[in-house]
């Protein structure tokens, strides 16, 4: 009689062709080394030359709810790059015209600091952030 052997009969004790590492091979290990620097530095100069990378949709949106408030804090200068909730957008503007204004109250204060005039890398990682032209 003819007995057939199981799944793990046939094939338990055949080794695995994934039982070795095939990156612990010397050859390989010395190819890596020699070019590990080049590749990390020609990888770095396709990212720099790359152009702008795509701005979320949802961002894109919300950047028309995005103000530059210049005014005064403390008794000094200073700027806040505010993202204004959309339905809160006409009680913003028209608080824009009081002496006080608490712009948290009117959305996300997503930079500030003091000064006349915002930094010319925050001004452009917004416009990088929420893709505005």
């Amino acid at each position: 009689m003819n007995e057939q052997k199981s799944f793990s009969e046939r094939y338990g004790k055949k080794s695995s062709f994934t039982s070795t590492n095939p990156f612990q091979n010397s050859s390989y290990q010395e190819y890596n080394s020699q070019n590990t620097n080049s590749q990390n530095a020609d990888i770095n100069n396709i990212i720099d030359q790359s152009p702008r990378k795509a701005v979320d949709p949802q961002k894109r949106a919300l950047a028309q709810y995005i103000y530059l408030v210049k005014g005064v804090d403390a008794g000094r200068n200073a700027w806040y790059y505010v993202l204004v909730e959309r339905l809160k957008v006409q009680l913003f503007l028209k608080a824009l015209n009081d002496d006080i204004i608490h712009l948290e109250k009117y959305g996300k204060i997503l930079y500030s600091a003091y000064g006349d005039e915002p930094p010319a890398n925050i001004t452009q990682l917004v416009k990088d952030e929420y893709g505005i032209e």
